[in-house]
């Protein structure tokens, strides 16, 4: 990710790898575990009979894991494409959209961290084969996508209050949202969710906040914060659940308690809405897919990369985390 997230994250002194649920907790089930040599998993989508993709935040590397729970490798990654740090699956058009910014960069000559241009790719999702590779306009930094149902993809930009749009069969990136209420002094826009009638919510990483964006008439976006009962601790990958609610990805950077959290951002009122914890105790929890009740939630655990001194404290396993998601209270 960016400098900022690097020097942040130095201040994290705690590391946590059990799975607990709290409060109204989600119920944990068997974590899949992911095979030797596959790190730091964080993009993550699902087709319709239950087969899972999953990419590495650190390589290109992208898994392709049947609904038994067996893995093989999808996309061994390129030069090209050296990261999934999200993965989007439009199954009607057999293409998996992914995004590939440098996380850690690569070693230079003289000992400088080289990071290299920030693109998408789309890859046909029944052959693997490379359909386009598209570098991000203005060294923007694409960080998670959403899709819409005619094809279209919806793009966060983490170093500008950007929201980009790539309408269905074009090749040009649209500025289809740009407000300064998006900006943050650290990383900024990370995950973005899209209901079927077009609202969206994207969140803010390093300042915690959410927000409600709306296309209106004459094309004109509409972008508004959405209170809540309190500021979440890097909030990354979101998706909604059948039921409305939105899913966030806690990413907790300085407690290292990542969370999974269940809000009802778009209920009616201006009252903050309040920020249910139903499973914690993770490590870097990234991103997640949903069906049904069923989440299944990227645990990268690559907080000690971003550790002075503990860089080279590789885990020895990783993992995708299991879910399934509690019945709502009463009110």
């Amino acid at each position: 990710m960016l400098k900022t997230f690097l020097s942040t994250a130095a201040l994290v002194v705690f590391v946590s790898s059990s799975v607990q649920s709290i409060a109204a907790p989600a119920q944990v089930l068997p974590p899949i575990e992911l095979p030797a040599g596959f790190q730091y998993p964080n993009g993550i989508a699902r087709a319709s009979d239950g087969t899972l993709y999953v990419g590495s935040v650190t390589s290109g590397r992208i898994l392709r894991i049947n609904p038994q729970g067996k893995s093989e490798t999808f996309f061994v990654g390129s030069d090209e494409i050296f990261a999934a740090t999200s993965l989007r699956l439009d199954e009607r058009r057999g293409i998996l959209w992914g995004t590939s910014p440098d996380f850690l960069g690569v070693p230079g000559a003289n000992g400088e961290t080289i990071r290299r241009p920030h693109r998408i790719f789309a890859i046909d999702s029944r052959t693997g084969k490379v359909l386009r590779v598209t570098l991000m306009p203005d060294g923007s930094f694409g960080n998670d996508m959403a899709l819409d149902a005619d094809g279209g993809v919806y793009l966060t930009d983490s170093s500008r209050p950007r929201i980009y749009y790539i309408a269905p069969g074009a090749t040009q990136f649209q500025i289809w949202a740009e407000d300064t209420r998006l900006s943050s002094k650290g990383i900024g826009l990370s995950g973005i969710a899209r209901r079927p009638d077009g609202v969206m919510v994207v969140a803010l990483f390093s300042s915690g906040e959410l927000f409600k964006v709306v296309q209106e008439s004459q094309g004109r976006v509409k972008v508004e914060a959405i209170p809540l009962t309190r500021k979440l601790e890097n909030p990354d990958g979101m998706q909604f659940a059948p039921d409305g609610r939105l899913l966030v990805t806690e990413g907790a950077v300085t407690s290292g308690n990542g969370r999974l959290l269940r809000i009802d951002v778009l209920s009616p009122g201006t009252q903050p809405k309040a920020v249910g914890t139903i499973a914690a105790d993770m490590e870097s929890p990234v991103n997640l897919t949903v069906a049904g009740p069923n989440v299944w939630v990227t645990e990268a655990r690559i907080r000690h990369r971003l550790l002075p001194g503990r860089e080279k404290d590789i885990p020895n396993r990783f993992f995708i985390r299991r879910f399934t998601l509690p019945p709502i209270p009463n009110p």
